[in-house]
């Protein structure tokens, strides 16, 4: 049996190997929070960046 999954919106502060700050947001499809919470912090990190914030996710409203 598969969990139903959900779409959350994330805003997390990061920063660049120069030091610079910026804000990513987006959308994550996860079967938990925890799990969104991680994804979003591996995309970041794959994306160049370090998170300087903690995650924050809101489920998406259909």
């Amino acid at each position: 049996m598969n969990a139903a999954r959900s779409t959350w919106k994330f805003t997390v502060d990061a920063t660049d190997d120069q030091g610079r700050r910026g804000r990513h947001r987006g959308l994550v499809d996860s079967h938990s929070e925890a799990a969104a919470r991680q994804g979003v912090i591996e995309s970041v990190q794959a994306a160049g960046y370090r998170p300087c914030g903690p995650v924050k996710l809101t489920p998406k409203r259909t």
